[in-house]
């Protein structure tokens, strides 16, 4: 009689485990029966091509980030580079654009690539007509990258330069890729 009741005793604790267990990994690990779905993720950039979002946050003039089916895409600004914020007339740009699509639904047009930071590559437009890369480059806050085959910018690039607006101003004015080389040791 003790061994029936020793035996049930451990199929008892087995079974209280076994659900414990059960309760732990499906309802609290896994949320479980109510678990809802989630939005999809992206998973290749083609989805990225053409998307719609809300500047959520501006790093520099040319670097953004997107909130677009609840995920923040990590923007860069194609065929244009900003003064780093450390350079002179780096903050303006980032005032610059922060002002023009902070917390504003703009349109992300992208070739599908990522720069080695894993940035989307693209052009961003305010209203479908604003297009931040070329503003930025007409108001003197950013340089025209010399292999961009967009001719509007280079054109832009020349009457920013005429004008001596932003960092055309200045005499020589350091690229930002030439800054980073002369500052990234320390």
């Amino acid at each position: 009689m003790r061994k029936k009741s020793n035996r049930n005793k451990t199929k008892l604790g087995s079974l209280l485990l076994l659900l414990a267990f059960f309760f732990y990994f499906v309802v609290v690990k896994n949320n479980g029966f109510t678990k809802q779905e989630s939005k999809p993720e992206i998973t290749n950039d083609t989805e990225l091509a053409q998307f719609t979002g809300k500047v959520v946050s501006v790093s520099d003039g040319d670097t953004f980030k997107v909130l677009y089916k609840g995920k923040k895409q990590r923007i860069r600004l194609m065929d244009i580079d900003c003064p780093e914020t450390g350079q002179p007339f780096g903050k303006e740009a980032k005032q610059y654009a922060n002002s023009l699509c902070y917390g504003k639904t703009v349109t992300v047009k992208a070739d599908g690539g990522r720069d080695q930071y894993g940035r989307i590559l693209g052009y961003v437009y305010v209203n479908d007509t604003l297009n931040i890369n070329a503003q930025l480059v007409k108001e003197g806050l950013a340089w025209r990258y010399k292999y961009s085959e967009n001719e509007s910018l280079k054109e832009l690039e020349s009457q920013a330069k005429k004008q001596h607006k932003g960092l055309w101003v200045q005499q020589d004015p350091i690229n930002p890729w030439e800054w980073r080389k002369q500052h990234s040791g320390k």
